[in-house]
């Protein structure tokens, strides 16, 4: 049986290490909300802008086809801490759009992005692989109709997890178009002569979707 001292101390190691423990969650949590508040501001911004944004829970990947789903999170938690701290930004698109590369808001900020759609977009220009180059989980671009060159399109060899590179209708000639697609693996490089080149970015310019 403990004594009297013993149980004491137990008593207030188990305090310190709730303290501690709750002191974690509380400072996650502070964390998640700042980045989320963030994260609402440059959606709005990019709204405002003529964007589309769509969002991880829209779009199931592995069956190629919309989801349906809700806004997840409990709805009292998303009174209480906003939808943004569950909702995570997976695909920003602007189609036919005057937005330069200057005016977007820091959208590489958005560290969660997976498609990037500029289709027909005349003013973004090389600089917008500066932004593009600090997506890590980037798996998808389309800059069909943008002028992008060999030089600015070739630096996203850097882009481990990219799937498809979508580039007709830009700066390329016939050389440096086969110089790019030798500088990826085989089938990143798309020409498909459409300007939404996957299922996700036509969805989200339906109706129902983004």
């Amino acid at each position: 049986m403990l004594s009297r001292r013993q149980l004491l101390t137990f008593s207030l190691r188990s305090m310190i290490a709730m303290v501690a423990l709750s002191g974690t969650a509380f400072w996650f949590i502070r964390r998640r909300w700042n980045r989320s508040q963030r994260q609402a501001l440059l959606v709005d911004e990019i709204q405002r802008l003529g964007g589309i944004v769509g969002y991880a829970h829209e779009w199931d990947d592995i069956a190629d086809r919309g989801t349906g789903l809700p806004i997840p999170g409990p709805t009292l938690l998303r009174q209480m801490l906003g939808d943004h701290f569950f909702l995570t930004p997976t695909l920003i698109m602007f189609d036919e759009s005057n937005i330069s590369t200057d005016e977007l808001p820091a959208i590489n900020e958005l560290s969660s992005i997976t498609h990037l759609d500029f289709s027909d977009c005349p003013n973004i220009n090389d600089s917008i692989a500066d932004v593009i180059v600090q997506l890590p989980d980037i798996k998808v671009i389309s800059l069909y109709g943008t002028p992008i060159s060999y030089t600015a399109l070739r630096r996203f060899t850097c882009l481990r997890r990219l799937q498809t590179l979508h580039v007709p209708h830009t700066l390329l000639d016939r050389t440096s178009a086969a110089d790019l697609t030798a500088d990826f693996d085989n089938g990143i490089v798309s020409w498909n002569d459409d300007p939404h080149v996957t299922m996700s970015s036509i969805f989200a310019t339906t109706e129902n979707g983004g």
